[in-house]
């Protein structure tokens, strides 16, 4: 990650939210954010033109396997979700790949797909380490998250409030230091 990216991202969630008329306490929802920038969001069923024989291969047959990606074509962007995930993680995926959008990451590899659609794929760590930071920062802004611990909640607790994961949300209290700080602030 780029030197003074976690900091660049916190402060880019706080803006983002704020555009939003949402505080750092406020629970943000990826498809409605989405949608008011004109990002569609699509499972692999609504992909115009999509054989079937891929859509069972995507959702049933291997569905671990991905998680979400962008497409690109004509100027419009559209994030493909797997529905066979929880939707906390769908918020997490969608917020990963909106992420990618905004930072204007640029993946190692570029398909096309038999009928035209140009796939993006294949970033490297550090790009993918930064998607997941900013990912994480909007969806669990370290002032909001701080708040919480602060008010003695729980990682579930502070999950279920900005609905998402919970392995999501401790990741962000461990690696945003709000943890450790709270503890430390309890023993003063």
């Amino acid at each position: 990650m780029r030197h003074g990216f976690k900091a660049q991202a916190e402060r880019l969630s706080l803006e983002l939210r704020a555009e939003q008329s949402l505080t750092a306490s406020c629970k943000l929802l990826p498809r409605v954010f989405l949608a008011s920038i004109g990002i569609t969001i699509w499972e692999p069923k609504e992909i115009p033109g999509i054989d079937h024989a891929h859509v069972i291969q995507l959702t049933e047959t291997d569905p671990d396997s991905w998680s979400g990606c962008t497409i690109k074509e004509n100027g419009h962007t559209a994030i493909i979700i797997n529905p066979t995930h929880p939707i906390t993680r769908q918020a997490n995926t969608l917020m990963h790949e909106w992420s990618h959008i905004k930072l204007r990451h640029k993946p190692n590899r570029v398909d096309r797909s038999p009928n035209g659609l140009l796939l993006l794929s294949d970033y490297p760590k550090d790009i993918e380490d930064e998607a997941d930071w900013l990912a994480g920062a909007l969806l669990l802004p370290r002032e909001g998250i701080l708040q919480s611990r602060k008010q003695g909640l729980t990682a579930e607790r502070i999950a279920q409030h900005y609905g998402v994961s919970k392995d999501l949300t401790n990741w962000r209290l461990r690696m945003t230091g709000v943890n450790k700080q709270v503890s430390a602030s309890r023993r003063y």
